[in-house]
């Protein structure tokens, strides 16, 4: 076969994915470490093989299963899966690892529109990938492949240790102490004799009296609650009905040689509302508002522990509310359960102070009725039930768990990856197997008729108004800086506040924060009345952005810049007014007669730099020019540094945003005015003429230049002005470091090694990175060094004898930058041949060395950061024939461990924007910056009371 040949077979076997070529693909699970299940055993994929299909395996080094094993089986390993027709996967496939128009098997956690995965399945459409959910791979006996009892496994035998620690916290050590959590057994078998001796001492010696009668209370019927009961046999164990437990608590004389069980179903969980009717299961799954809770009446009050198995539905009564929950707290001065095992792991679901999953690592956290917060288990004194919540608990038992799950799979697998997906949806679900075809959501780029309500229930949780006239005030974005501008947004009892990202589990976290006792709005999937939610959303879907927008008042943009014209388009169709802190591009300029033409608003440039510097600036000089000052130099300098004593490294500098965006600002042109003499520097440039700054003796500082200033010659009034300069601050050595770095190649976003690929097998370290770019060994790296800075300080003077760079300084001896640089290579391992460099999307240098600048140059707990912002205006006064100097600035330092100086100088300036838009103090439409007093006057005002200032002085300038 020719070369030609073999790429069209290739193209031709790729295209045809679709169609079914008998290609099953086992994709690497990656969602965490402890993750070691898989969907198809060794043993199963011999079974396909011998079948005659063939089987991909992506090699992994954590599974429970070796790659060796695979291989012996018949699978292929291998990384590149794109050959596959269908791929099989236990968790949700990152959304930049789908391959187009393949069919997907995994559990996606999509078909109840659960929030955080919704873009998932909006690139699942944009693919024309077809889902298969396993979770709805079912028939009339109920689900067909699952992990189900191996959760009811895992998740009673977690249950029973952390009951052992919560007793233990009340004073009663049991022999629950002797039970671990279920990941520390090495099989299932030997967890069950654990059990057996702690079951038999329980019966020998009993349980202290005052904990009992110590009842487990385990919800459903199903496969997890068959499975937690199982566990519990072991234990010496009494069955008692729900209606029973009142009166077992009543009695003194219970057995404390065992242990309670009550199995609660529907029917003991709600009542008719009318009294004269008895419960009908028909009715109430058909019409659950018929009836009213009881379960924290007539259940909770005796429970122990509850073991939650059962499936829950938003349209149902909870089990408990907070309401309940704390009233229960308040009637007995304590909470009865002291452990809840929520094997369902559906967050602000069925029991409400459920509010969040956890893993293997930690699997445990506190709930505090008393504050109504989650408390983490290190700071757990037994206030209140300990939680296991646990997102993946059939992992604790991996190979079992898998075995199990996989052999009702095989059959099933084989047919899907014969099966054609290219014809219409009424075609394939005639010739799939019916509970395969059940579990079909996604096909042909759009939802199958059975999974339509996705959208609709989607839509109804993403259009919630805000009841009570309240101003919904939508932040798209959960970066840091967004925690000051919710805080201070719901400052307004008149406001709230939806935060959308692609992370809703981030959004919420931010919530928490900084929105107060609102934090916990949009957890009620009833829909009460509240004052912020947490939203997930993908700003590229159109249709999603603009159900968001058009339910708001006001919109603020935290996305990427490139992604502000979107989201303003849509705003101005909507009529919604938009606040955001970025630049105004181009393309964000282009729609001013838009905005205008709808009267919106769409305020810029709200944040520190830019957005304090502008507004601090335009206050300073009209206030000089309204004294008859004539401005003759100006110069803005601006840094977020780590606090000075945090400045210890080669840098001097931590990362509390991308360290990739740092890195390659390194790179951006700048334009300036020096001396009425214009400086143009190219991008690459821009370190080699970093130069001191020595405003603040105390501090050993750097400046170089940011931007093109000279665009604010017109804003700023500039015209009499013979130097124009605005810059970026850095502790001094960060020049030195970043010039190294460029000169070796490490700053170019084109150099990509190949090892460093995500998902290539070989690993390698900084040290043979440096030298494949370098072109030299280790020990030769100082001369090269030496060279390259050589070659650059004759550059400079070239340019400076050709008139390009004047009078400014140079920075130090070709030897102390060597010095410094070499010093900077070490400190950050970075000439290591032991340290591995970490493996990136793209294979780019760049972005591997973002990630490991990312993990160790970060702020220390006991640290925080460093805003510095300097102002020097240089003003001729005519009539008094003198000039003056006048100097502003702010310094700023943050809260360690908590709100960084950097959040709160970008975050007010938003949420006050923000709140003076909402109240009509700016209304100007069109793409508006805070160059009009109508804007930076009440914005500068109100940081003034936030004790964000500048401190201005003054001094005659001698000849």
């Amino acid at each position: 076969m020719t070369l030609q040949s073999g790429r069209l077979a290739s193209q031709r076997r790729l295209a045809s994915t679709l169609k079914g070529n008998g290609v099953i693909g086992i994709r690497r699970e990656d969602k965490n470490e402890w993750e070691r299940r898989v969907p198809l055993t060794p043993q199963h994929v011999s079974t396909l093989v011998n079948d005659g299909l063939k089987v991909l395996v992506q090699p992994s080094s954590i599974r429970a299963f070796s790659n060796e094993e695979y291989a012996e089986a018949g699978g292929v390993v291998i990384e590149d899966l794109s050959e596959a027709n269908t791929i099989v996967a236990v968790k949700e496939v990152p959304v930049e690892c789908l391959i187009p128009e393949r069919t997907y098997m995994m559990f996606s956690h999509t078909h109840k529109a659960q929030p955080y995965n919704m873009p998932l399945l909006d690139e699942i459409l944009r693919k024309n990938i077809r889902l298969i959910d396993f979770e709805r791979i079912a028939g009339e006996e109920g689900r067909v492949v699952k992990f189900g009892p191996f959760a009811g496994f895992a998740g009673t035998i977690d249950t029973l240790h952390a009951l052992g620690v919560a007793l233990l916290a009340q004073h009663f050590a049991t022999p629950f102490l002797h039970v671990s959590h279920a990941k520390e057994y090495k099989s299932l078998e030997a967890a069950r004799e654990n059990l057996i001796d702690v079951g038999n001492t329980i019966r020998k010696r009993g349980l202290p009296k005052e904990i009992g009668p110590l009842t487990f209370v385990v919800t459903g019927t199903g496969s997890v609650s068959q499975a937690a009961q199982q566990i519990l046999h072991h234990l010496p164990c009494q069955y008692v009905e729900a209606s029973a437990l009142k009166a077992l608590h009543a009695k003194t004389n219970f057995d404390n040689k065992t242990v309670y069980v009550c199995v609660v179903t529907a029917k003991d969980m709600v009542r008719p509302k009318k009294k004269s009717q008895s419960f009908d299961k028909e009715e109430y799954y058909a019409h659950p508002e018929r009836y009213v809770p009881t379960f924290h009446e007539s259940v909770a009050p005796y429970a122990s522990a509850i073991i939650n198995g059962m499936y829950w539905e938003d349209r149902f009564p909870r089990l408990l509310t907070l309401e309940q929950t704390k009233t229960l707290y308040k009637t007995r001065g304590r909470l009865p359960t002291l452990v809840l095992g929520d094997i369902t792991c559906d967050p602000f679901g069925s029991i409400e102070f459920f509010t969040k999953s956890t893993s293997i690592a930690h699997p445990l956290y506190c709930y505090d009725p008393a504050t109504d917060t989650s408390v983490d288990f290190e700071h757990f004194s037994g206030q209140g039930p300990l939680i296991v919540g646990v997102d993946h608990l059939p992992a604790e038992f991996p190979m079992e768990a898998s075995d199990f799950f996989g052999t009702p799979l095989v059959p099933l697998v084989k047919e899907v990856a014969t099966n054609d997906g290219t014809v219409p949806w009424e075609v394939q679900e005639k010739s799939l197997p019916a509970v395969v075809a059940n579990g079909v959501i996604a096909c042909h780029g759009k939802l199958t008729p059975k999974y339509g309500y996705i959208e609709e229930l989607r839509q109804k949780r993403e259009s919630v108004k805000v009841e009570g006239g309240k101003r919904n005030v939508l932040i798209l974005g959960a970066g840091m800086v967004s925690g000051p501008a919710v805080e201070y947004i719901l400052r307004d009892k008149r406001n709230s506040v939806t935060l959308a990202d692609a992370s809703v589990k981030a959004a919420q976290a931010i919530l928490d924060e900084y929105a107060g006792d609102s934090a916990h709005a949009g957890r009620d999937a009833a829909g009460r009345n509240q004052s912020s939610r947490a939203v997930a959303l993908d700003v590229s879907h159109a249709e999603h952005l603009d159900t968001l927008v058009k339910q708001a008042d006001l919109v603020v943009s935290l996305v990427p810049w490139t992604l502000h014209p979107t989201v303003m388009k849509t705003c101005i169709d909507r009529k919604v007014p938009v606040v955001t802190a970025s630049y105004v591009s181009p393309p964000v300029q282009d729609l001013h007669a838009d905005a205008c033409a709808a009267n919106v608003t769409i305020l810029n440039e709200m944040g520190l730099d830019p957005g304090i510097d502008i507004m601090s600036s335009l206050q300073m000089l009209a206030k000089i020019r309204r004294n008859g000052g004539v401005v003759r130099s100006y110069e803005s300098y601006c840094g977020a540094l780590p606090e000075p004593e945090a400045s210890r490294n080669c840098l001097g500098y931590k990362f509390s945003w991308s360290p990739k965006g740092v890195l390659l600002a390194a790179t951006r042109p700048c334009t300036f005015l020096w001396k009425d003499r214009l400086v143009d520097l190219a991008g690459p440039r821009l370190y080699d003429f970093a130069q001191p700054f020595t405003a603040f003796r105390g501090l050993h500082m750097e400046w170089v230049p940011n931007g093109n200033a000279l665009g604010y010659k017109d804003v700023y009034d500039l015209q009499d002005a013979h130097t124009i300069v605005r810059a970026t601050l850095r502790y001094r050595g960060f020049s030195t470091a970043i010039r190294a770095l460029r000169e070796l190649g490490m700053l170019d976003p084109n150099k990509v090694v190949e090892e460093l690929k995500k998902g290539g097998k070989k690993q390698v370290s900084w040290g043979t990175v440096l030298e494949k770019l370098s072109g030299v060994g280790l020990g030769d790296m100082a001369q090269k060094l030496a060279d390259d800075f050589a070659r650059l300080q004759e550059e400079m003077r070239n340019a400076e004898e050709g008139g390009h760079f004047f009078d400014l300084k140079l920075l130090g001896s070709i030897e102390d930058e060597v010095t410094t640089a070499l010093s900077a290579l070490d400190e950050l391992r970075l000439s290591d041949k032991h340290f591995l460099a970490p493996k990136v999307a793209s294979g780019a240098v760049v972005d591997s060395l973002a990630e490991t600048l990312n993990n160790s140059l970060v702020y220390e707990p006991h640290e925080s950061d460093f805003v510095l912002m300097y102002h020097r205006v240089v003003a001729e006064y005519p009539h008094e024939q003198k000039s003056m100097v006048h100097e502003s600035s702010l310094a700023l330092r943050g809260t360690a461990g908590s709100v960084s100086a950097t959040a709160r100088t970008v975050g007010l300036p938003l949420g006050i924007g923000a709140q003076l838009v909402l109240d009509g103090v700016i209304t100007k439409p069109g793409i508006v910056r805070p160059i009009i007093p109508e804007v930076y006057k009440p914005v500068m005002k109100a940081l003034r009371k936030e004790g964000v200032f500048m401190n201005e002085t003054e001094y005659i300038l001698r000849a």
